[in-house]
């Protein structure tokens, strides 16, 4: 019995039945395989038709896609782009740097640039 989405990752990879499909959450299953050549077009066929119940859903994809394990990293975005050089120029946390973030302007983040660059690459 799964008892986290990734369970049910592991299970169509697996090719093993599941019972209990409560807690099969579709959009982690597709994002999960997006990341895969040999799995993107399952995944791109159920984002088309994300009204299908899961049990439909975990059929689908447990019959289109081939036995086999499948590991990589998630993307993570980057969403601040200048908290690095901000932590460095303050000499402070990352929690005191996102606080810094809001109210420096682009000006300041040009000219800490500017200051932070030591040359060379």
């Amino acid at each position: 019995m799964a008892v986290n989405p990734f369970d049910y990752v592991k299970a169509i990879g697996e090719k093993r039945p599941i019972d209990n499909h409560s807690g099969y959450t579709p959009f982690l299953s597709n994002r999960a395989f997006s990341y895969h050549l040999d799995t993107v077009l399952a995944a791109n066929e159920m984002n088309k038709y994300p009204d299908l119940p899961p049990e439909v859903q975990f059929a689908f994809m447990n019959e289109a896609i081939r036995k086999g394990r499948r590991y990589s990293a998630w993307y993570k975005g980057d969403l601040y782009p200048n908290l690095e050089i901000v932590m460095q120029f303050f000499n402070c946390s990352q929690q005191k740097a996102l606080e810094a973030l809001q109210v420096l302007t682009q000006e300041n983040l040009k000219e800490i640039k500017q200051r932070m660059d030591t040359g060379g690459r």
